[in-house]
């Protein structure tokens, strides 16, 4: 959760600082478009602005908390390294999620049609996961 907190931050910070207002208005997080995704997909018509962002948190926040499980699984005798694992961590789920899961999903096309912003944004923001959960982690276990 604590690596989902940073992430959240540094996307919310980079968008401010890279769209206008008008697209920050209009721009939709990645687990939003999950959201209108699936409805769309069951015709369950139109979410409201705050439930399509609030089912879009709670999916960013399990989603995240899950793969910080993971990392907690996989290291637990070996112990943690907030950059190595963190990067490992942070980069995996970039690639996987980008370029498998966002457009299998139809969600969004894969990063081969990115503008640098999107990179910038993306990337920074899985960085920020990765070594935040993999930090956390650490400090959890007293290493």
């Amino acid at each position: 959760m604590a690596g989902t907190a940073a992430m959240v931050g540094v996307i919310t910070t980079l968008r401010r600082a890279l769209l206008s207002s008008e697209q920050l208005a209009a721009a939709k997080t990645h687990p939003e478009k999950i959201v209108e995704r699936g409805v769309d997909m069951m015709n369950l018509g139109t979410l409201k602005d705050q439930t399509r962002r609030q089912l879009g948190d709670a999916i960013h926040f399990g989603y995240g908390a899950s793969w910080g499980v993971a990392l907690a699984t996989m290291t637990d005798s070996k112990g943690v390294h907030p950059v190595g694992h963190g990067l490992a961590l942070a980069g995996g789920l970039w690639a996987f999620g980008f370029n498998v899961l966002m457009p299998g999903l139809g969600v969004q096309a894969g990063p081969w049609t990115w503008k640098r912003r999107e990179f910038v944004l993306t990337i920074s923001a899985h960085l920020a996961y990765g070594i935040g959960t993999a930090g956390v982690l650490k400090l959890l276990r007293g290493h």
